[in-house]
């Protein structure tokens, strides 16, 4: 990631890093050094690996990114499977979390200039297809 100002005119896409982790440290440091929040507005990611108490963390990783986590984190955080990294830089006054009980699912809201858009980021076992049910 670069330090150095981005003077480049504001981009019109959106631009969504997805990535099954398998729960890799090796993987998850892959990551912060390549997901470059002037590329991308999101990281939607399956198999996080997480620290000792349940978080996905690192030094530079809050300074660029909101970690969310599934709406039951805190009560099955050994089930969940899923998180979704969303750049700083996008206003909270132009997205939102849609509410799902699930540690395999989640999902955001975001308001564009004239339209929504719903981005899902869906874990599902290989040896299962509970997920969809």
């Amino acid at each position: 990631m670069s330090d150095t100002p981005n003077n480049n005119p504001p981009r019109e896409d959106f631009r969504i890093w997805q990535q099954n982790l398998r729960k890799s440290s090796h993987a998850w440091e892959h990551i912060l050094r390549s997901l470059d929040p002037n590329e991308f507005d999101l990281a939607c990611i399956q198999e996080p690996f997480l620290n000792p108490v349940n978080l996905a963390n690192a030094s530079n990783l809050r300074t660029y990114w909101d970690v969310l986590y599934p709406s039951d984190h805190h009560t099955s955080p050994n089930c969940m499977q899923v998180i979704i990294l969303v750049k700083k830089h996008l206003s909270k006054n132009n997205w939102h979390i849609i509410p799902i009980k699930s540690s395999n699912v989640m999902a955001l809201e975001f308001t564009r200039t004239f339209s929504k858009v719903r981005v899902y980021n869906i874990y599902n076992p290989c040896n299962s297809d509970r997920t969809v049910h």
